[in-house]
């Protein structure tokens, strides 16, 4: 079949064309939307993520130096992603932000002991989210965050870092800590924040609706075909078997006439007697 001549086709059958089309639609459709009455909302999950970084440092910074061994900063830095992972530290973050602590799921590294309330999973997801992750070799924390809006998951990750600080300053104000030994906070960067659709996009449904319209236009073009294709194979098997069947109009009719019982007379194919 050429191009062409498919063309043709489906314009004589446009009517099952346009239905296609419609079907094709309606699948694409409600793959990525969800359909409720008279209002459509798109599937998935649409929230907000953010993030902020905080880099530990000290009075006298060894990141300056070239030389200066900064291990030590390294491994503070750790404790200091199992302090924000605690449930004091969380609680000051969702005052700071004006979030109900009990909505934020927190995860990290295991918190220093004492401060595991709030770094329990929960069993459905909460609404808000705070995850802690110590760079590798480096004294950075990454904070990220998720909220249903883009305000709430910047107000969380811009009081993160402020939480840090205000916890780590009344300990050192508690121990007496000399200004030469104190642990300094530094906030690498405004915090960011986007919006995050986790749901099926319009290249799916694009995806969808081409592939259901080329299946019912094959079906369109093929099933006429092979219906005709099924019936002319049932009529050359009844051909085959009409002249396979023996031709008995020219064989000896009379040996196979059968006989009246009276001697001398045959019946013919007709029934009459026929006298010899």
């Amino acid at each position: 079949m050429t191009f062409v001549s498919a063309l043709r086709e489906l314009w004589k059958r446009k009517v099952l064309v346009a239905i296609s089309v419609v079907i094709a639609l309606a699948l694409s459709i409600l793959a990525v939307y969800q359909v409720n009455g008279a209002s459509i909302s798109k599937k998935g999950t649409v929230e907000a993520h953010g993030s902020s970084e905080v880099l530990i440092d000290s009075a006298r910074s060894p990141i300056a130096g070239s030389k200066r061994d900064i291990s030590g900063l390294i491994s503070r830095a750790g404790v200091f992603a199992r302090l924000m992972a605690g449930g004091d530290v969380v609680a000051q973050i969702a005052e700071d932000a004006g979030i109900d602590p009990e909505q934020i799921e927190v995860s990290g590294p295991s918190p220093l002991p004492g401060e595991a309330p709030g770094v329990t999973e929960a069993e459905a997801a909460l609404p808000y989210g705070l995850t802690f992750v110590e760079v590798p070799e480096l004294p950075i924390v990454s904070v990220v965050t998720r909220a249903p809006t883009v305000k709430e998951a910047a107000a969380l990750a811009e009081a993160a870092p402020e939480a840090l600080r205000g916890v780590i300053k009344s300990v050192q104000e508690q121990q007496a800590t000399p200004a030469r030994e104190k642990v300094e906070v530094r906030v690498l960067g405004p915090p960011q924040a986007q919006l995050s659709d986790s749901g099926p996009g319009n290249k799916v449904a694009a995806a969808i609706f081409l592939f259901v319209l080329a299946l019912e236009i094959g079906l369109i073009l093929g099933l006429p075909r092979l219906i005709e294709a099924w019936r002319r194979e049932d009529s050359e098997e009844a051909e085959a078997e009409l002249v396979a069947a023996p031709d008995i109009s020219e064989t000896g009719a009379t040996l196979l006439v059968p006989h009246d019982g009276r001697k001398g007379n045959h019946l013919d194919r007709a029934g009459r007697v026929r006298q010899h």
